[in-house]
């Protein structure tokens, strides 16, 4: 009897102690994020990099392969994706600013005429309270609150430009670092958790090197070919700003599920302060190229998915999104996808004792 109740006892002091526990957590939750933030400011070049490297190294293999060194490898991959790089902005980016500006300087025009059209939509819902009509006023602070709180506008644009280009300066370098000593690094890993026994650890490394790698790749390419697709189609049914457009979608998509919605919502916006005919044309192209996007390039380039229930990425979704913002929706799903490899090769296991 005793032996029983000293086990309920320390069952109800482990269930307190756990709930001091989360909600202590919960407490501190915001200066966590605050400092993730800043933790993540400093490291995001070298993530940058390692995605980089990521996606190069079957590259530098390749060339490799054909008989060059290593540094002969990667000083041809690197010349080949600055050169890649370089013409892409050539081409694009005067064409891209310009449409910018444009659009920028037509901005009051397009709110004029979105106002127009939701304060008519709003008519046929004269039922409800002013405050839940879906109107111009109410859908605007909607949004306007909604930014804010995932932070998606950025406080100090000077700031945030230093942070950009001191980006752009170290990236390269960084970059050049990774490629020469990847094979290194690995190599070195894995002898040493060989030598010291530790198998299952050295599985557990390949495994997410392996589809890690593989994702990189894939959502790389999968951007570079949405946004030529719909640069393309918007030029063809003669939408303004194609390329702003179409590279917004293509950035977008990298949020799973969501993005699709996201990135389309503004072209389909813009079109429909046109007319309703070429919103319809916005929509069926977005509608047609999302569905051969998911059901067709995206398992064929992602041949080693990692399924995840949609539900469980959503949730993902919104919690990192309100902590993190734009930046904390698009790394969701990797973080996520490194939960469940971790928990494929250590899965959590409940210990049962005899009472």
């Amino acid at each position: 009897m005793r032996i029983l109740l000293n086990e309920n006892i320390k069952k109800l002091i482990f269930i307190l102690l756990l709930a001091v526990t989360c909600y202590v957590f919960f407490l501190l939750l915001p200066y966590l994020a605050i400092i993730f933030r800043y933790i993540i400011k400093i490291i995001t070049p070298f993530i940058i990099a390692f995605a980089l490297a990521f996606i190069l190294q079957p590259i530098v293999c390749f060339f490799q392969n054909k008989g060059l060194s290593r540094g002969l490898s990667v000083a041809v991959v690197l010349i080949i994706f600055l050169a890649t790089v370089i013409l892409t902005i050539v081409l694009t980016i005067p064409h891209l600013v310009s449409e910018v500006k444009l659009l920028i300087e037509r901005v009051p025009i397009i709110l004029k005429d979105i106002k127009h059209i939701l304060d008519e939509f709003a008519k046929l819902f004269d039922f409800l309270p002013e405050k839940y009509r879906p109107n111009y006023d109410n859908v605007n602070g909607f949004l306007s609150k909604y930014l804010s709180e995932i932070g998606a506008i950025p406080n100090n644009l000077l700031n945030k430009l230093t942070r950009i280009l001191s980006t752009l300066i170290l990236v390269p370098m960084i970059l050049i670092y990774f490629l020469l000593d990847y094979e290194k690094i690995l190599c070195s890993l894995r002898n040493y958790l060989i030598k010291t026994n530790k198998i299952r650890f050295k599985n557990y490394l390949a495994d997410l090197n392996k589809i890690m790698g593989s994702y990189f790749r894939g959502v790389f390419l999968v951007i570079i070919i949405l946004t030529i697709a719909f640069s393309i189609a918007f030029f063809i049914i003669d939408l303004d700003f194609a390329i702003f457009f179409g590279l917004i979608i293509g950035i977008t998509n990298i949020i799973p599920y969501l993005g699709s919605y996201i990135g389309g919502a503004f072209p389909f916006i813009y079109a429909l302060a046109e007319s309703p005919q070429k919103a319809f044309t916005v929509l069926a192209i977005s509608v047609v190229f999302q569905t051969l996007e998911s059901d067709l390039l995206s398992p064929y380039i992602h041949s080693k998915q990692i399924k995840i229930h949609p539900l469980i990425v959503i949730f993902f979704l919104l919690v990192f999104g309100s902590l993190f913002g734009i930046i904390g929706m698009m790394v969701a799903v990797p973080i996520l996808s490194m939960i469940k490899i971790t928990l494929k090769h250590y899965p959590i296991r409940i210990k049962k004792k005899n009472m």
